[in-house]
């Protein structure tokens, strides 16, 4: 009996083991793949090239996706669920609504400072939407989940008194959209104007179109 215990726990143990492994090699290569894409480009990339980055042999990776698409799927959700949590976790460090709606802009505009890649990523997603129906709705997922979080934060503002009556379902489009095709614009032509300046510029833009008079 004490040996069938142990046996068992050995079973365990190395279930386990292999599932940390199976993470571990998971994230190696969506780390590698997420470099690589957004250098090369969609169409140009090889699992080679995923591969070499990772250091691992190109003969592993169908081991963990079995091929190029769901890599790229992988590789968007993952990279989607790392910028949400980031924005979420900023987000709850405060509960005034005012506060909550300049930490969204601000970490709109700081994301592409921070991580360009990403949003090379997202453009090469974009050249994807009309012939793959996973990525179109990984991408209407992204801009669903933005509008969502703003819808929120203007909804508190505006039972709190802090800001105007609104559309809400047209101002969280409409700031969305100022937002990220500023950037958009910036990353296709980074010499047309000021990021930084212009990014100051929206935020208070932005906020007079929603705060109340005497609350900025």
């Amino acid at each position: 009996m004490a040996k069938e215990k142990a046996v068992g726990k050995n079973s365990l143990f190395e279930e386990a083991k292999k599932i940390d492994t199976t993470s571990l090699r998971k994230e190696q290569i969506t780390a590698a793949a997420y470099k690589i894409v957004s250098d090369k480009g969609y169409y140009k990339f090889t699992i080679q090239d995923i591969a070499k980055e990772a250091g691992l042999s190109a003969g592993l990776i169908p081991y963990y996706f079995k091929n190029k698409q769901g890599l790229l799927l992988e590789l968007f959700r993952e990279t989607q669920k790392r910028v949400r949590e980031n924005l979420i976790r900023e987000l709850d460090k405060t509960e005034d609504p005012l506060e909550k709606l300049r930490i969204f802009i601000d970490e709109s505009f700081l994301l592409f400072e921070r991580e360009k890649n990403y949003f090379y990523l997202l453009f090469e997603f974009w050249t994807q939407i009309k012939r793959d129906e996973r990525i179109r709705k990984r991408v209407q997922r992204l801009y669903q989940s933005y509008r969502v979080e703003l819808a929120a934060i203007i909804e508190q503002g505006i039972e709190k008194g802090v800001f105007i009556g609104m559309d809400v379902q047209y101002m969280t489009t409409l700031c969305v959209s100022i937002v990220q095709h500023t950037i958009i614009q910036h990353l296709i032509d980074d010499k047309a104007f000021d990021f930084k300046d212009y990014s100051k510029r929206i935020k208070r833009f932005i906020l007079e179109l929603i705060v109340k008079d005497g609350y900025l």
